[in-house]
């Protein structure tokens, strides 16, 4: 079994997460993981449900993602990525074919210190990704207002914003000031 990234050269050896409840797969240049995706699920059965997360070292630059196709370790597919999102800024890479998750150096750690790592199927789905796009649109439509009235026009619009948004006449006060403007 060779490294998605180092590969075709770096054998990947056989590892433990989690206290030696969950098998994988290191690689022992770039320190990433191989996950089955049997593994995964016999260590969510069993842990149950909800598994607290544990302080560990943040990824904070997503611009150590490793570039190119990655292919599996187990059977030779390439690998999806898939956006983590939720404040997280790196890709987690799945075989499309057997299920298993590659994870870069420290990632996991990340995921276990978010408390993400019981949630590594969700990042898979449709539904999941459609979040982490919605949250990106936000973030890009925040940063072009920030960029267009400038940072300290932007905080007083967000304080304002902030304030309508829980007042008690919110409809009359929105009312007053489109009425204003086309007095003006």
């Amino acid at each position: 079994m060779r490294c998605p990234i180092c590969s075709p050269t770096q054998t990947l050896e056989a590892t433990s997460l989690e206290n030696g409840s969950l098998n994988a797969r290191r690689c022992p240049n770039c320190g990433g993981h191989w996950i089955r995706s049997a593994d995964y699920w016999r260590w969510r059965a069993l842990h149950g449900g909800n598994i607290p997360a544990t302080p560990a070292p943040d990824i904070t630059d997503a611009t150590s993602e490793p570039l190119g196709l990655k292919l599996c370790p187990d059977c030779g597919y390439v690998l999806g990525r898939y956006r983590v999102g939720h404040g997280v800024p790196f890709t987690v890479d799945r075989c499309r074919n057997c299920e298993g998750a590659w994870l870069d150096g420290g990632e996991w750690d990340t995921l276990r210190a978010r408390n993400l790592h019981d949630d590594l199927p969700l990042m898979f789905d449709d539904a999941w990704q459609r979040t982490v796009r919605r949250e990106d649109q936000a973030r890009a439509t925040e940063d072009s207002f920030r960029r267009r009235l400038g940072d300290a026009d932007y905080e007083r619009a967000r304080e304002v914003r902030g304030w309508l948004d829980v007042h008690p006449k919110r409809s009359e006060v929105f009312a007053y000031l489109q009425l204003r403007e086309r007095r003006e």
